[in-house]
């Protein structure tokens, strides 16, 4: 019992710092590119698109590596190292390389943010999540830190966007320090569960290849994709819309940060709760719910009228980020074999909405340039909307693993 507990609160200080360095930078990129650096719409298309193209070129690597490693925190090191280096390599190297050529610095700008990020958020949650089932406690009691680590970060890089943006920036590795910290310190040690994983024969390409054969593999691929990447693409660059609802745009900013703030301790208090209402009504439905939720806000910010009205309109993210999380780790779960639970995350879940944000990110990015951000929204949220719908044919409704239709796959 004291091992699991202390799993657990290593995981939730992992969390927390991981996702504070995340908050500092994230939610703000596409503004600090238009204000600062200067750059078009389509332009930042163009970094976020860099940014999907690394992380589809590391996420099925780091997957299977991922699940070879086991509890081994090879990776782990690797992404408190990153976030630890994020001020020099954006102040230094990023934001001096835009300015020469956009395409250069696109690059440069991808490579990082594609492993921090892009791949980093992939890998420190497959990790934790096998972590949390050896150990006992429901991952998303513990994913709840990085929505307070989420909201700290966004908070104090909206107080400091308006001073000095480099401080945010340094604010982000000084919370890479503290991860390099809490990942010497943290030694995993496993009940049951995890005694039969490490005693279970090494994971080998053939096996991932398997998932190639499942149709339900590619129906989850497909969701992500039709849904989960139209929607994190759309809200790439929902911080220059929203910032057009207010006087100025550092005005807008400084909302923003606000909100961006309120809505992640939302999604926090909504992570806690989480586990019981995917438990409750399966991973599938819940599924289905964050596609309608997505859906909604999509088209709901075409219709606002204000900043009220787009503020809540922003809010209704905390109600579905969270859910679609642990959905997709229980439907993983239920529906794939445990011992690729980490391959079948970061390729099923991550690498379809990076694989289609390369194509999706400069083509919007345009599309908000040509169209405005008005009628671009109606045709993404009409999309998300198709795509949530033909999953309620497509998704299984499996709640428990079953070894044989894996087997038959062979």
């Amino acid at each position: 019992m004291i091992d699991s507990n202390k799993n657990y609160y290593m995981s939730c200080l992992f969390f927390l710092f991981f996702f504070i360095g995340w908050g500092c930078c994230y939610p703000y990129l596409s503004l600090w590119l238009t204000e600062t650096i200067g750059i078009s719409y389509g332009d930042v298309g163009l970094v976020y698109s860099f940014t999907a193209i690394i992380a589809v070129c590391v996420q099925p690597l780091f997957g299977f590596i991922s699940d070879k490693l086991i509890y081994r925190k090879n990776l782990m090191w690797m992404l408190a190292i990153i976030i630890t280096l994020f001020a020099p390599w954006w102040i230094y190297v990023f934001a001096p390389l835009l300015k020469i050529n956009v395409i250069l610095g696109a690059l440069a700008g991808g490579i990082y943010i594609g492993l921090a990020y892009g791949a980093g958020c992939g890998i420190c949650e497959a990790y934790i999540d096998k972590v949390s089932r050896a150990s006992g406690f429901e991952f998303g009691r513990a994913r709840m830190f990085g929505g307070i680590g989420a909201a700290i970060g966004t908070f104090v890089a909206g107080k400091l966007y308006g001073i000095d943006q480099n401080l945010m920036f340094w604010t982000a590795s000084a919370a890479g320090v503290c991860l390099l910290f809490v990942v010497w310190k943290t030694r995993v040690k496993t009940q049951s569960q995890g005694v039969s994983l490490n005693k279970a024969k090494p994971v080998t390409f053939a096996d991932a290849a398997t998932l190639l054969k499942l149709k339900k593999f590619w129906f989850f691929a497909a969701y992500m994709v039709g849904v989960g990447a139209v929607y994190e693409t759309y809200d790439q660059q929902f911080a220059i819309y929203y910032s057009h609802f207010f006087e100025s745009k550092a005005r807008g900013a400084e909302v923003f940060g606000y909100l961006t703030t309120g809505q992640i301790f939302l999604d926090a208090i909504v992570m806690f709760f989480a586990p019981w209402f995917v438990n409750k009504i399966g991973p599938k439905n819940a599924l289905l719910y964050c596609g309608l939720i997505m859906s909604l806000r999509i088209i709901g910010s075409a219709w606002a009228v204000g900043p009220v009205s787009i503020s809540l309109i922003k809010l209704l993210h905390g109600f579905e980020s969270s859910v679609l999380l642990v959905a997709a780790l229980k439907y993983i779960t239920a529906n794939f074999n445990p011992l690729l639970s980490a391959t079948v995350y970061l390729i099923g879940f991550q690498f379809s909405k990076s694989f289609s944000s390369i194509f999706l990110s400069t083509g919007i990015g345009h599309m908000y340039q040509n169209m405005g951000f008005t009628s671009s929204y109606i045709v993404l949220g009409s999309i998300a909307l198709c795509f949530t719908l033909l999953s309620f044919i497509t998704l299984d409704k499996a709640r428990v693993f079953i070894a044989q239709p894996v087997a038959a796959a062979h």
